[in-house]
């Protein structure tokens, strides 16, 4: 309550009080987006675009106010039957913002619904997506290691990320997965972008 006294929060879509993006300007009514490559489902929540794609970007500039709310938009898409694994952003990129932001969802998501949360990749070098063309996202492979390998008790394992864009990021991941005895055949991430954000 005090927090929210010296803090004031206010959507930012409509300045409703005590929500910084409340669910009528995120919209979402015709559901999540699902697709398949390389034989991983991809579900995706979102539109990355309008109100969210701002949240969002505000939340990966370091405003971490953003988590709870962009948390919920996920909450009806997890369950305590997954074990979420979060596609980690760089070390440059956690180092400027202070947290991983898909790290921090993820826990919220956990805290939520029950499911679990294992840090199983770490990215290989620097490179980032952002600037990077549809052509070369979609070439890149080997930017991940596994950091150790899940107990077999860990049951049904998620991809998690914030944006897709063109998928390979998360195919990457599964591949690297994959070539430690890890299988996983699902993701999910908060928001997909148009063709024209690609």
């Amino acid at each position: 309550m005090l927090l929210g006294l010296v803090f004031p929060r206010a959507c930012i879509g409509c300045d409703r009080d005590d929500v910084l993006l409340c669910p009528k300007c995120v919209g979402g009514s015709d559901g999540p987006q699902t697709s398949r490559l390389a034989g991983l489902e991809i579900r995706s929540c979102l539109p990355y675009a309008g109100v969210l794609r701002a949240a969002i970007t505000d939340f990966k500039h370091g405003r971490r106010a953003y988590a709870r709310d962009l948390a919920a938009v996920l909450i009806p898409y997890v369950d305590a039957n997954m074990t979420l694994i979060p596609i980690p952003t760089t070390r440059r990129r956690r180092a400027e913002r202070g947290f991983d932001q898909t790290v921090v969802l993820a826990r919220i998501l956990q805290r939520h619904s029950g499911a679990g949360v294992v840090e199983l990749l770490r990215r290989r070098g620097t490179g980032a997506q952002q600037g990077r063309s549809r052509a070369e996202r979609l070439a890149a492979t080997g930017r991940f290691c596994v950091r150790r390998k899940p107990a077999a008790s860990q049951g049904r394992f998620v991809l998690f990320d914030d944006v897709r864009t063109t998928g390979a990021t998360l195919v990457d991941a599964a591949g690297t997965l994959a070539q430690s005895g890890v299988r996983v055949s699902e993701a999910l991430t908060l928001a997909w972008a148009p063709r024209e954000h690609q």
